[in-house]
């Protein structure tokens, strides 16, 4: 199936949005499971919500690298 790891979005990796929900709530980490180049030849990351590991989601990895988007969360 077309998968690949790409560079700078790997497993493991935690981002959550850079704005706050419509209700003023922080927004929830998003963690990658991986990363592949989809049929279309574009890069695409599996995420799960750290809180609710059942609530999943396919993005472009160039969506979880727009920093407009998503910021990246780092882990003391």
């Amino acid at each position: 199936m077309f998968e690949a790891a790409i560079p700078d979005v790997n497993a493991g990796q935690r981002f959550h949005e850079a704005q706050d929900t419509l209700f003023g709530h922080p927004p929830p980490d998003w963690v990658v499971d991986d990363a592949f180049i989809g049929t279309d030849g574009k890069e695409y990351a599996r995420v799960h919500a750290a809180s609710d590991p059942h609530e999943r989601k396919t993005l472009s990895t160039a969506v979880l690298r727009d920093k407009r988007r998503f910021v990246p969360v780092n882990l003391r």
